[in-house]
Order: C-alpha cells, then structure tokens, then sequence
C-alpha cells in the first residue's frame, strides 16, 4: 500500500508536487524534505506547522 499527499491539498495554492511513502512516517518525511528543500520551510519551523496541525494533514493523506 503507498501513501500519498498532495501539497495543494495541503495548502499550498500553487503547488501540485505529490509525496509518497509505504508508511505514514516515511510520507511525512517526504513531506519534510519537500517543505524544507521547496518552500523555505526549517527544521524549526517544519515541526511547529506539523504539531499543530497534524490531524489536518493525516485526513488528506491518500491510499492507493
């Protein structure tokens, strides 16, 4: 099963880069990468927006 979530879905209003993993922490991390090498995020920053909005990002991850 692979995982998947869309950084338009996500919030973003231009992006339409897709994440995948086989498991929801290896999506998360792809997500992090992303995020981070993509939209400027941090370390620091990446893991606040992700703690406080974590249920958010789990109801958008799709399985295929």
């Amino acid at each position: 099963m692979t995982l998947s979530l869309n950084c338009k879905d996500a919030g973003d209003p231009v992006c339409t880069h897709t994440m995948y993993g086989e498991t929801e922490e290896e999506l998360l991390q792809n997500a992090k990468k992303h995020g981070i090498e993509v939209h400027g995020y941090t370390e620091e920053s990446w893991n606040g927006e992700i703690a406080r909005n974590s249920d958010h990002f789990r109801k958008l991850i799709k399985t295929s």
